[in-house]
């Protein structure tokens, strides 16, 4: 607490109004447990944006009907045009820092006994990213992976 007094005017200039976590290591739990929702609701959004383009659904009413729900995340539309037009130039957080923050989560959820086998499959996509040239583009490029063949 008293460490994070003394930065606060530095901190508090940089952006935001920070927050003490908890002991040391609770903001970076925190900054995994954030980044591993980036990276799930991306690989979601992404598969079902595949489906209703390949199905044929107008992609606009199916994100009409997604903007009214509960299901709506903001991210979804922050990402859509970049989806759309396969291009993920400017990054502005990398795959390759998407895909590093994702191992580390599974890391560290498995050292407290949680169950993350279900995120396996999008490490094992985000693996792939590197081959593929992914590594420095947005990590919306993820959507190219998903598209499959």
């Amino acid at each position: 607490a008293e460490a994070l007094e003394r930065a606060r005017p530095v901190l508090a200039a940089l952006g935001g109004e920070p927050r003490l976590l908890g002991p040391v290591g609770a903001a970076l739990t925190t900054k995994l447990a954030l980044n591993q929702l980036i990276a799930s609701l991306t690989h979601s959004f992404s598969l079902s944006l595949h489906l209703v383009q390949r199905a044929g659904v107008d992609v606009e009413a199916f994100m009409a009907i997604l903007r009214a729900s509960a299901l709506y995340a903001p991210t979804f539309d922050k990402k859509l045009a970049k989806e759309l037009a396969d291009d993920y130039a400017n990054p502005n957080f990398p795959t390759a820092h998407l895909r590093k923050d994702l191992l580390l989560f599974l890391q560290t959820a498995r050292g407290l006994g949680l169950e993350t086998e279900g995120l396996d499959g999008l490490a094992a996509l985000l693996e792939r990213a590197t081959a593929a040239g992914l590594d420095e583009l947005d990590y919306s490029a993820l959507h190219r992976l998903t598209a499959g063949r």
